[in-house]
């Protein structure tokens, strides 16, 4: 057997001729095995009258709906709290207990000194002759102009208003007055203020500072 079958294949085109066949072979059983791999069952065979048979495959495709995942809500934002105040509490008085905060102790108002007191209506320097007169004496302008010749200034002594006198000359004035005793207001020590148009002008002198000398003050009215 063995021998006849190398016999046969001795020639090259025979042992072609076989392996062609081999693969013709090959091919229709792979083709039979993958027809056998997909039948499910539902081809038909029908023989009618020597007809050849026909194998009808219906394969129903059934449609999978698509799941659409719903979108998360937002949280919304937690309203915000408004803070509210808290009543403030007074410290309680220290009673007769003793359970409460002491009170603070008053601070007594500093004292103030008493406003002077003038010493009585200005008296006028009776013994011109023998005691020499003090003066008041300096520059005098109206809103930063020369005040004009005649114009009325007058002396008040802690503001007793006293002599007046006018203005001989633009830009100036002079005032004589003499000390008295303690009885007037134009005694020593009193505070000595130029007096223009009802307004009083501080000299920051007072009578009997300056022995042997006038008071000199410039008067700038406005």
């Amino acid at each position: 057997m063995l021998a006849r079958f190398h016999a046969f294949f001795s020639t090259p085109a025979r042992q072609a001729a076989g392996w062609a066949g081999l693969g013709i072979l090959g091919v229709l059983f792979a083709v039979l095995g993958l027809w056998l791999l997909t039948d499910d069952g539902s081809n038909t065979l029908a023989t009618s009258n020597g007809a050849t048979s026909t194998a009808t495959a219906t394969r129903n495709v059934t449609n999978t709906p698509t799941f659409t995942p719903s979108p998360t809500p937002s949280p919304s934002p937690s309203p915000t709290e408004t803070p509210t105040p808290s009543p403030t509490t007074r410290p309680q008085q220290g009673g007769s207990g003793g359970g409460g905060a002491a009170a603070p102790t008053p601070v007594p108002p500093t004292p103030t000194q008493p406003p002077i007191a003038a010493g009585g209506p200005y008296c006028p320097n009776i013994s011109a002759g023998t005691q020499p007169p003090n003066s008041v004496i300096g520059v005098f302008t109206i809103g930063g102009s020369d005040a004009p010749a005649g114009s009325v200034v007058s002396l008040a002594f802690d503001g007793v208003v006293g002599p007046t006198r006018a203005s001989t000359a633009a830009g100036g004035y002079r005032v004589d007055y003499g000390a008295a005793g303690s009885e007037c207001a134009n005694r020593v020590g009193a505070s000595i203020a130029v007096v223009y148009a009802g307004v009083l002008y501080p000299t920051g002198h007072t009578v009997g500072d300056s022995p042997g000398g006038p008071v000199v003050f410039a008067l700038a009215a406005p």
